[in-house]
């Protein structure tokens, strides 16, 4: 680590005019711990994320899709050579966690036949609820998605019951979510956003040029990092359910891949013709 700083009135050599403009000097921080701040260190969870492009910089929104408004839990602004380094991180973490406990999957719902057939529920030890004398309410299931559109399956109960045959069973509305037609074109961010609770003092996000990243049995945490001198510090930390990671991944790689595409048409318009090019006739 380069940190000496050389004041300008040391330097007798050169004159008064050089020495002015020393009041500048690259520093090379390379720090291996960060500092912690007590109101980033319990961090906040997330289910999903949305990837922004930015003209300088990546911006990622982790949503709380299980609060009603749904709303951004913390908005990360990332310099554009931090994106391929956390993409490669993120794949290692998620290739380690694959050897260790298997390729983490978002359940699949329970039919509410199923899910509403139990006679009683344990809240606490020893302790037990009463069977309702009425029929049991169907349990709801949340679930959690880093895209807005979700897909599920109608499960229609049989034509008669079993204990009297003759008369039919009523059919349960059960509302689907159908998954977008391949040729539909996904919401725009207007369209997004108009649905999401961003607060003020979060538009601006917190800015990161280093990421950690982490990952236990159930969940994923990621530490953002300024490594500023003299001192890096955790600016987010977030932490996310091991089964929407892959689609974090994903989210990630095709928007960089999407950047990079972008880059490279815009090099070749802004490439001479030939005839102009020097040397050329």
């Amino acid at each position: 680590m380069s940190d000496d700083l050389t004041p300008a009135e040391n330097n007798d050599d050169h004159s008064e005019e050089s020495n002015q403009e020393r009041h500048t000097q690259e520093i090379r921080h390379s720090q291996v711990s960060a500092r912690v701040p007590e109101g980033v260190s319990r961090g906040v969870f997330s289910t999903g994320a949305v990837v922004l492009q930015g003209g300088h910089e990546f911006i990622l929104d982790f949503l709380l899709r299980i609060s009603t408004p749904q709303q951004v839990a913390a908005r990360v602004v990332l310099p554009i050579g931090v994106v391929p380094q956390m993409i490669r991180a993120l794949r290692d973490n998620l290739n380690n966690y694959e050897k260790r406990f298997g390729t983490p999957i978002i359940p699949t719902p329970i039919p509410q036949q199923v899910a509403g057939s139990a006679d009683t529920i344990n809240v606490g030890p020893g302790l037990e609820v009463a069977p309702s004398e009425g029929p049991t309410p169907p349990v709801a299931s949340v679930g959690s998605d880093i895209n807005a559109g979700a897909s599920g399956e109608a499960v229609r109960p049989e034509a008669a019951s079993e204990s009297n045959p003759q008369q039919p069973a009523e059919p349960v509305p059960a509302p689907v979510a159908k998954p977008a037609e391949p040729g539909q074109k996904p919401p725009s961010a207007e369209d997004l956003y108009d649905e999401l609770k961003l607060p003020d003092e979060m538009l601006s996000g917190v800015y990161a040029n280093a990421v950690r990243i982490g990952h236990s049995a159930t969940e994923f945490s990621f530490d953002f990092i300024t490594t500023f001198f003299p001192r890096s510090c955790v600016s987010a930390r977030v932490h996310m359910a091991a089964p929407n990671i892959p689609r974090l991944l994903d989210s990630l790689t095709h928007s960089f891949e999407q950047f990079q595409r972008k880059v490279a048409q815009q090099q070749k318009r802004q490439q001479p013709p030939e005839g102009d090019q020097p040397g050329n006739l």
